[in-house]
C-alpha cells in the first residue's frame, strides 16, 4: 500500500533519500486531529475487563460492620481523564444512595465531599489488575477501596475498608458479577 502525499501528488515510494515527506496543512491538521482522538478514545486493555455495570453477590460476599444492603451495585465507565466510579445501594431498611467520582488514578489527592465525607480522595492503578481509592475525610475517619479483576471473566472483587471516628472498623469483601 502507498501513501500518498497531496503535496505535488508524489507517493512516498518517489522520494530521494534524505528527501522529507510532507503534506498540506489541511491533510496534517485532519491527520494529526484523527490521531489524536484515536489516541483518547481507545481504552487500554487492562481497563476494559472493570468497565461495565457490577452487582454484589451476597452468597459469596463479606460485608461485616453494618448490616448487608438489600441491593449494592457499582459501575466503572471510561472517562477522558480516567474512570468514573458510582456506588449505588438500597439498604434494609429501603433507603436508596447513589455516588459518583472521577477517578484519575495518578495517586494525586483531591477534594472530595460525598454525603458522609469532606476530605480529599486519591486513586492509583497498583498494577494491572488492581486500583487503590483512597478516602480521607477531615473528621479523622477513612475508607479505603481495592477493586480487584477476579480470575473469572464476569467477576470483579471490591474490597472496602472503612476507619470510623469512633474508632471501629469495618471490613467487606464483595464478589461482583457483570450485569
Amino acid at each position: 500500500m502507498r501513501a500518498i502525499l497531496l503535496r505535488n501528488s508524489r507517493t512516498t515510494d518517489s522520494l530521494r533519500p534524505g528527501e522529507p515527506a510532507s503534506c498540506s496543512p489541511s491533510w496534517c491538521r485532519a491527520s494529526a486531529a484523527c490521531a489524536l482522538l484515536t489516541l483518547l478514545l481507545s481504552v487500554p486493555s487492562w481497563a476494559e475487563g472493570a468497565f461495565g455495570t457490577w452487582k454484589a453477590n451476597p452468597a459469596r460476599s463479606v460485608f461485616s460492620g453494618d448490616p448487608y444492603p438489600k441491593s449494592f451495585t457499582v459501575r466503572f465507565e471510561s472517562h477522558a481523564r480516567g474512570e468514573v466510579f458510582t456506588l449505588d445501594r438500597i439498604d434494609q431498611d429501603g433507603r436508596a444512595t447513589s455516588s459518583g467520582t472521577i477517578l484519575y488514578l495518578d495517586g494525586t489527592s483531591r477534594d472530595f465531599q460525598d454525603f458522609g465525607c469532606s476530605g480529599t480522595q486519591s486513586s492509583r492503578r497498583v498494577d494491572s489488575q488492581t486500583v487503590e481509592i483512597l478516602r480521607k475525610c477531615a473528621n479523622g475517619g477513612s475508607t479505603r477501596f481495592v477493586r480487584r479483576l477476579a480470575a473469572q471473566p464476569k467477576e470483579l472483587v471490591l474490597e472496602i475498608t472503612e476507619q470510623h471516628t469512633d474508632g471501629r472498623r469495618s471490613e467487606r469483601r464483595l464478589v461482583l458479577e457483570k450485569q
